[in-house]
């Protein structure tokens, strides 16, 4: 680990005048060096901020998250809020440090590790996960709405006024997002507080115990939008998707099934632009972000193209 004290790389530059923000930390000792490197494809973690592990003289180390300023729009108003109600309910790791940009937590130490998909096809383990999630679920509102098709029309916007170079048959899948929209509006959408991320590496796993963690995108959402987008993320098979939404739900008709199978693929268009788009806007070289948006955009079509896609939105 580096003590605070002359940095020599960009990455150190960034730290410590991060850490020289931190009004708790001021005139102590510290020591630093990076927790997770940054990776797009195929894990996706550590993309939008520095991951540092912080010793403080007399404390327990920290992890802390520095967001990189051209990610300040991937993140929502209650993400903050939302990653303390999940340390209060004992669901993730205590918030520590709380600063403009700047989010420090428990460091969770060995053996925790985060969750591969491999990890999460055990049916236990997954739904221990998916009881977590209806846990927060129902807890209060948090007083702000997340909706996938608005960031979708978001970053499309985005990705026009960039230039971004969007794969052959990208507009055909915003299109059918749109219809899902309107079948999900039509059929009836409940809010609650929701996490909206499915993606594997931000689940925190040792022996059986789970921890949830990165909630960038957290607010008032379609519940079955976060637990579609997990299992999207996770099963492969018809039986093994049935077998979660049961888990979740105590049962799974047709309707939850073309409810989680048309959201895994709103989760699938949204990061997929999301990766085309940083791809260009992002200054950092060398993170596979273009490569992470085109694997979301084929697998989106791998759902769109299914021949009971338009089965699955009449059946809503």
């Amino acid at each position: 680990m580096k003590a605070v004290g002359h940095p020599e790389t960009p990455f150190e530059h960034r730290v410590e005048a991060s850490l020289a923000r931190i009004p708790e930390w001021r005139g102590r000792p510290l020591r630093y060096a990076l927790a997770a490197a940054p990776v797009a494809s195929p894990s996706h973690r550590a993309t939008a901020s520095d991951c540092v592990l912080v010793a403080v003289e007399g404390e327990a180390d920290v992890f802390l998250k520095i967001r990189h300023a051209d990610m300040a729009d991937d993140v929502t108003a209650v993400a903050v809020r939302a990653v303390e109600r999940a340390g209060a309910l004992g669901l993730g790791p205590a918030v520590r440090i709380v600063g403009e940009g700047i989010l420090g937590l428990d460091l969770l130490p060995d053996p925790w590790r985060y969750a591969r998909v491999g990890d999460l096809q055990d049916a236990d383990t997954l739904a221990s996960v998916l009881a977590a999630l209806r846990r927060l679920q129902g807890e209060a509102p948090f007083g702000h709405r997340f909706c996938p098709f608005a960031r979708i029309a978001a970053l499309a916007r985005e990705a026009e006024a960039v230039g971004a170079p969007l794969p052959d048959g990208t507009g055909e899948l915003i299109a059918a997002s749109g219809l899902i929209g309107e079948a999900m509006q039509a059929s009836g959408i409940g809010l609650a507080p929701c996490r909206n991320d499915g993606v594997a590496s931000n689940i925190m796993l040792a022996g059986a115990d789970i921890h949830l963690v990165d909630f960038d995108l957290a607010g008032d959402a379609d519940p079955w939008f976060e637990v579609g987008a997990l299992i999207n993320e996770v099963c492969r098979f018809e039986d093994g998707r049935r077998a979660a939404i049961e888990a979740y739900a105590g049962t799974c008709d047709p309707r939850l099934f073309a409810r989680c199978r048309l959201y895994g693929a709103v989760d699938d268009v949204m990061w997929g632009l999301w990766g085309i788009v940083r791809a260009v806007t992002a200054p950092r070289g060398g993170i596979e972000f273009f490569k992470y948006g085109q694997w979301r955009l084929f697998h989106a079509r791998t759902t769109t193209g299914a021949w009971d896609f338009e089965a699955w939105l009449r059946g809503l």
